[in-house]
């Protein structure tokens, strides 16, 4: 073989290429006869593969075989993987700069389609390199044009002289760090404020950077002997085309407040600062935010998302032609990720990703896109978008559509690795086909109810709007199941006659209740208390009729409305939604893990303006994550023992904000306590009954006590100055006040500070001695059980310990076990007798057999084994202890089993009642647990007698 013959492995492979064969060969050999000997041997020790990629990528770029007939020594630097950097252009004049701007362009394109053809996955590699090579240009062109503007006019400046800094903002895919082989680059020009250049020649600001973007578009866009740079688009900024070529933030930020559209907030999603100073360009960006994303669920914005796509659509015609904008095609998994972004993104920080493929992610950890859509729209997205750089590498022409020559669909599914044609047609048909199918189901209008279904509970609400109230459509609603006909008809008329509803409601808020109301109608007759779920959804209602968004999360969600009347058999979380309706978003977002309440709560609070607002922040806080967790416990999705320790986790939290700003407030008006050794005296709060055993309810209140340690005589230091005992008294007042004062959100909790030493009459704070000479002289067995269920919740960690040390010490004292016994019953006895239960009920804490007698049970054992097994002191809640004991060998399986089954059963049926508003009394005819009920107390007061003894002789 002489030196200027074409080795036999391209040779050989030119036979496989299905189209340009002739020219191929003809660019091969013209590359091949201009290399050196040694550079054809640098090619000839490549790797096999090389040659057989060379001729791919050849057939699929008619753009990059030119550009290797024209610099063939390329070929070496691209089989070496050669990057090529920035050229050095700080002296060059401006034609200089815009022609070594356009050739670093075009090698370092040549580069990326040579990387993005090599076989395996190469996307995410190929739009982030295409990316990076967007904003490298834009930022040395921007700089470079800057350094032109300065020395002509100077530097622009503010009012107060100071400087004034411009930014690029980049959408679309630039934005989205996605950008494709030969796209438009979407960007927006801003600048930090109004003023005027220093310079000899100065210029106003607006001016000197219009001109700079005019300089910029020009650097970029214009076609040259070397062709051009990126093709530039503005028509994204503020009033397209019409508006100015570049905006103040404050006039920016006063375009998107007053006349920003739906369409833009999409558009938002993918806004990325990529050139000038990108500081000042994610600052102006944080400032739209709120443009950009609602603090709510926001399913308002759908329909501004059809729009655009339906004039997509309308473009289109009929044409699956253009594989980004047509049907299954790119923008409609853009659309999915953005249309889930929009809606939740708003309460979910993490939703706020520029980036597709990443935003799928995201979506799919969130749970709000399934698994088998995940996978789908992924797989899909990385097959369109190669098929689109395929598209657009032939002569780095920005185009979507697909083939209309059989040569064209030859060279594409070669540019694809396909070996033939109708393979890569059929996988894209099918990708499109499923793609098509999610967009339909996330973004077009959807029935969630049957046709049938629909018209009759169209046919009721159109009846409801156009008769008279005394014309009752009985035979219509009994169809529906209504079984008190004229009272759900009355509610129903009077809704719709309302005023809110027949004069105030806008016409698109009109169009969701005409949507809603059908379907409500048909779900509540499928429902056995139909006449009370349509109360409920009235009530809802006419809480939101003002509130477009959530009109429209029901209206567009059929899963979200279905999952609605779910919740509202609930009178209580009927009562809480109705009352605020704000809850609505926490019912329907993600469940947030309670390890990350307090980052969520923190972030809720860096808004409060005043300490008002930060309380009615806290109690907004806890309401939703209580509607949460009582969603769930009521859908049977969280066992009764999960939702009594994240009720519990929910308080504790609560507790601790609420004391740090007590202290604050304290400190502030009469200064610190000091202990002995000059540091801050140490201040606890120790939770017993229900959140002491982390076994709070709904209904539970906050038994607390509070201990200090700090020297008798102490005394703060502040400008009004209080002894200690003093001082920590109304820090635990404070406290107090600032829990259960009620807000417009509600009281936070109800505090019980009766088992504190000396209940009612003692003082509302012991020093932590007193607290020990008071348990080891002074209590009452009752109030050793009640340490049984204590632990710190709150303040100085350290005088937790010395406290848990000492809750050790006092349940560790030897007792006398009849003595103790006699003890326990009386007190149970007393309970008995002041307490009266309704005759034939049973009620759930306080009947022979009930809560009070298993928590008595559970107390007994322990003051009674903790001297001689200390370990069971670390128990404090009822079920831990329970099965703490059954481990011990102190009780023998089968009674543990029957009692910590009967505190579960009560546990549960207690907090369904609660959600129920029906109170512990429980009767016969009332429960479905009935039955369980019985047995279950029947195996507990079994247990009590054989262990303590009647106490209801």
């Amino acid at each position: 073989m002489t030196e200027s013959t074409l080795p036999a492995l391209l040779t050989q492979g030119l036979s496989s290429i299905p189209v340009d064969q002739d020219i191929i060969s003809e660019m091969a050999n013209t590359v091949w006869k201009t290399l050196s000997s040694s550079q054809r041997q640098v090619l000839l020790n490549a790797p096999a593969d090389f040659f057989r990629h060379w001729l791919q990528v050849a057939c699929a770029s008619p753009f990059l075989r030119q550009y290797l007939q024209r610099y063939p020594a390329r070929l070496l630097e691209l089989a070496e993987g050669h990057i090529t950097p920035f050229p050095d252009v700080e002296n060059a004049d401006a034609e200089t700069f815009g022609t070594a701007l356009r050739r670093y362009r075009n090698a370092r394109m040549i580069e990326i389609l040579w990387q993005d053809r090599m076989a395996g996955e190469q996307l995410s590699d190929t739009v982030a390199a295409l990316s990076n090579l967007a904003e490298t240009c834009l930022q040395q062109a921007c700089e470079y044009g800057l350094k032109l503007l300065e020395n002509k006019h100077g530097r622009p400046l503010n009012a107060a002289g100071e400087p004034v800094y411009f930014s690029v903002i980049a959408m679309g895919k630039l934005g989205g760090k996605e950008l494709n082989v030969s796209s438009d680059i979407d960007l927006i020009f801003c600048f930090s404020e109004n003023g005027c250049s220093d310079g000899p020649r100065p210029l106003e600001n607006s001016e000197y950077f219009s001109r700079l973007g005019r300089w910029l578009i020009q650097t970029l866009d214009q076609q040259l002997a070397e062709g051009f740079c990126f093709r530039v688009d503005m028509r994204l900024r503020p009033f397209g085309e019409a508006g100015p070529l570049c905006i103040s933030a404050t006039a920016m930020e006063h375009y998107y407040q007053v006349h920003g559209r739906g369409w833009e907030r999409y558009a938002f999603i993918k806004a990325r600062p990529v050139a000038g100073d990108l500081s000042f360009g994610k600052r102006l960006l944080d400032m739209l935010r709120p443009f950009v994303y609602r603090r709510y669920l926001d399913f308002t914005a759908l329909q501004g998302l059809r729009e655009v796509k339906a004039l997509m659509d309308a473009e289109q015609g009929e044409s699956r032609q253009d594989i980004k904008k047509g049907q299954g095609g790119i923008r409609e998994i853009e659309f999915i990720c953005q249309s889930l972004q929009i809606i939740h993104g708003g309460r979910h920080p993490q939703l706020r990703d520029s980036n597709t493929l990443s935003t799928l992610n995201t979506l799919n950890e969130m749970g709000l896109l399934p698994a088998a859509d995940f996978h789908l729209l992924g797989k899909a997205y990385a097959f369109l978008r190669n098929t689109e750089h395929c598209l657009q590498m032939v002569q780095d022409q920005q185009t979507q559509q697909l083939p209309r020559s059989e040569c064209e669909w030859q060279r594409l599914a070669c540019a694809m690795h396909y070996p033939e044609v109708n393979s890569f047609r059929a996988d894209l048909d099918q990708l499109r086909q499923q793609v098509h199918q999610i967009f339909v189901q996330t973004l077009a209008p959807q029935d969630g109810l049957s046709s049938n279904a629909v018209e009759q509970g169209q046919q009721l609400w159109q009846y409801a709007q156009n008769h008279a109230l005394d014309l009752l459509p009985e035979e219509l609603l009994q169809s529906l199941h209504f079984s008190c006909p004229s009272e759900s008809w009355a509610r129903l008329w009077r809704f719709a006659h309302s005023r809110d509803v027949s004069l105030r409601l806008s016409t698109l808020g009109r169009q969701r209740v005409d949507q809603l109301l059908p379907q409500i109608l048909e779900i509540c007759g499928q429902e056995e208390n139909a006449d009370a779920l349509l109360q409920h959804f009235l009530n809802l209602l006419e809480a939101i009729l003002s509130k477009a968004n959530y009109l429209a999360l029901l209206a567009e969600n059929p899963r979200y409305l279905a999952h609605c009347s779910a919740l509202l058999h609930s009178p209580w979380l009927a009562q809480q939604l109705a009352r605020f309706p704000l809850l609505l978003d926490d019912m329907f977002s993600p469940q947030h893990p309670s390890g990350e309440w307090s980052s969520i709560l923190q972030a809720q609070l860096a808004n409060a303006e005043d300490q008002e607002e930060r309380m009615d922040t806290l109690r907004r806080f806890k309401n939703g994550e209580q509607v949460r967790l009582a969603a769930s416990f009521w859908t049977r999705q969280l066992p009764v023992e999960d939702l009594l320790g994240q009720l519990s986790t929910l308080a504790q939290l609560s507790l601790q904000t609420a004391l740090g700003w007590a202290q604050e407030e304290m400190e502030r008006r009469h200064g610190c306590i000091c202990a002995g050794d000059g540091q801050p005296a140490a201040f606890a709060v120790i939770a017993l009954g229900k959140l002491g055993g982390q076994e709070m309810g709904f209904a539970s209140d906050l038994d607390l006590i509070y201990i200090y340690d700090a020297p008798p005589d102490a005394e703060s230091d502040g400008p009004a100055p209080l002894l200690a005992s003093t001082w920590f008294a109304r820090l635990g007042q404070r406290l107090i006040h600032l829990l259960s004062t009620l807000t417009r959100a509600g009281v936070l909790y109800e505090i019980d500070m009766r088992l504190r030493p000396s209940g009612q009459s003692g003082p509302l704070v012991s020093s932590l001695e007193a607290f020990r000479h008071y348990q080891q002289q002074s209590a009452w067995i009752w109030e050793h059980q009640a340490l049984t269920r204590a632990r710190w919740v709150a303040g100085d960690r350290q005088l937790g310990v010395h406290f848990e040390a000492l809750r050790r010490e006092i349940l560790c004292n030897p007792r006398d076990s009849t003595t103790l016994q006699s003890a326990v019953r009386d007190m149970r006895k007393r309970i008995f007798d002041n307490k009266n239960i309704a005759s034939g009920a049973f009620h759930l804490k306080l009947s022979p057999g009930a809560l009070t007698d298993i928590e008595f049970l559970v107390q007994f054992a322990m003051l009674s084994a903790c001297p001689q097994q200390p370990e069971l002191c670390q128990n404090t809640g009822t079920a831990a202890a329970i099965r703490a004991l059954m481990k011990s060998g102190l009780w023998d399986l089968q009674r543990g089993a029957a009692l910590l089954h009967a505190w579960q059963l009560y546990r549960q049926v207690e907090n369904e009642r609660w959600l129920n508003l029906q109170e512990n009394n429980v009767h016969a005819d009332d429960s479905t647990h009935w039955d369980a009920l019985q047995e279950a107390s029947q195996q507990v007061r079994h247990v009590w007698q054989e262990w303590i003894g009647s106490y209801t002789d």
